[in-house]
């Protein structure tokens, strides 16, 4: 396992009612993982999810979310990617007024 330094790539804010999107471009011959995910909306969220694509419309991980949180996830073995493939985690859009947040707790490369 190589960690990958912590940055701003690995937390997602956006406006209200807006879905928070953390996408880990494709690495050429190395797959993306990740170990841990937190997440929050500052309001009950309507439609609230947390979902893992491996690759757009690959779902590895799903959950409904509909409370505020804020909530963890954390995954023993890590989540993993396909070789040569993007990563996205996406925090649905909570709903009129509400916002979310979304921080990856641990991503590498392998």
């Amino acid at each position: 396992m190589q960690p990958v330094p912590a940055s701003t790539s690995d937390v997602a804010a956006p406006a209200s009612n807006t879905a928070a999107q953390i996408t880990y471009a494709a690495a050429a011959d190395r797959r993306h993982a990740v170990s841990g995910v937190a997440w929050s909306y500052d309001a009950a969220p309507t439609g609230g999810e947390l979902k893992i694509e491996d690759g757009s419309g690959n779902t590895v991980f799903r959950v409904k979310i509909t409370n505020a949180g804020p909530g963890v996830f954390y995954f023993t073995p890590a989540k993993l990617g396909s070789i040569n493939t993007a990563l996205i985690i996406t925090l649905a859009a909570g709903g009129s007024g509400v916002s979310g947040i979304v921080s990856v707790l641990s991503h590498w490369k392998e």
